[in-house]
């Protein structure tokens, strides 16, 4: 009897690890999507991103950061922003060697697919040049991932820019994150581009002055050189993002005069408004974003501004 129960168990034991087996093999491996390794920097905030495969919904990402000999796991995260991406909430502020990979699971997490290849990257620092701002500065919107190089403003800036940008932020939140996300890669010369979603959101223009000059006074504190971007404008006739009904292009304009006043700003408005002010349609797909049109505008000024700002950093 003994004998039979024992074959018994181990007979469940096989069949439970042939089904676990199968499991995992019912859908080939996930291609990675996300660009991170052509680019000159590791965003703070980066966006995972895969060819997603039919019949699936669900996916993992798991970052492992290497230590040694040793491989830790340094983030594990889901799907929940879209079918095909997940952006990390957490900063990446530790200096190190990673990698992430991808997998398909079922609703509860189990696996359903192998790990994609490993994707490595680097986290470092310091950094001569950094961006501060929202997704416009983040790169990105709802029609491709903002891991991909069609996606950045960076991709068409000769001049090495570490991007800090967090979709949604306002310049309260840029001031709030200043210490923990600016301040690990001390650089010298830092990119404002914040106010797009106080502005949007029916805040008047000088409440973001005074989120903005606490930002300027931050970085003089830090031997920092601020440079203050212009705030981009909207397309109201084909926004798909919130707009307050209130008189947000008057306030956006009486910012900009304030950002144009300070001694290192730039403004790019004049080549993507059309002759109304706003965004022109050719340059976003949903009234706020910049396409990849917009975004080589906004990078080859950008870099042209940087180059002959501060020649005496690109030596």
């Amino acid at each position: 009897m003994r004998y039979t129960f024992l074959n018994i168990f181990i007979s469940c034991l096989l069949m439970l690890m042939i089904n676990i087996a199968e499991a995992e093999e019912q859908f080939r491996a996930p291609i990675p999507s996300a660009e991170f390794e052509y680019m000159e920097y590791f965003p703070l905030y980066p966006t995972y991103s895969w060819q997603p495969i039919a019949n699936t919904k669900f996916y993992e990402v798991q970052v492992i950061r290497q230590e040694g000999h040793k491989e830790i796991v340094y983030r594990d995260l889901t799907n929940t922003e879209a079918l095909d991406r997940v952006t990390d909430s957490k900063p990446f502020t530790e200096v190190g060697n990673y990698y992430w990979q991808v997998r398909v699971t079922d609703k509860s997490g189990n696996p359903l697919s192998p790990w994609s290849i490993k994707k490595y990257f680097k986290v470092t620092a310091p950094t001569t040049f950094a961006a501060l701002g929202d997704s416009i500065t983040h790169g990105g919107a709802s029609f491709i991932p903002a891991g991909q190089l069609s996606c950045q403003w960076e991709t068409f800036c000769d001049v090495p820019v570490k991007n800090l940008g967090r979709s949604g932020d306002t310049t309260e939140m840029m001031l709030e994150r200043f210490d923990r996300d600016v301040l690990p890669f001390r650089p010298k010369v830092l990119l404002i581009l914040g106010g797009v979603n106080d502005i949007r959101g029916g805040k008047k223009a000088e409440e973001v002055i005074k989120n903005l000059t606490a930002i300027n006074e931050k970085c003089l504190a830090n031997d920092i050189t601020p440079v203050f971007v212009a705030v981009t404008s909207m397309n109201p006739k084909i926004i798909k993002a919130y707009l307050t009904d209130g008189d947000w292009q008057r306030e956006r304009v009486k910012l900009n005069l304030w950002i144009n006043e300070n001694s290192y700003s730039l403004d790019f408005n004049e080549l993507l408004n059309d002759s109304d002010g706003y965004l022109k349609v050719e340059y976003t797909p949903d009234g706020l974003h910049p396409n990849l049109r917009g975004k080589r505008i906004m990078g080859e000024v950008i870099n042209e501004y940087l180059q002959e700002a501060f020649p005496e950093l690109l030596q």
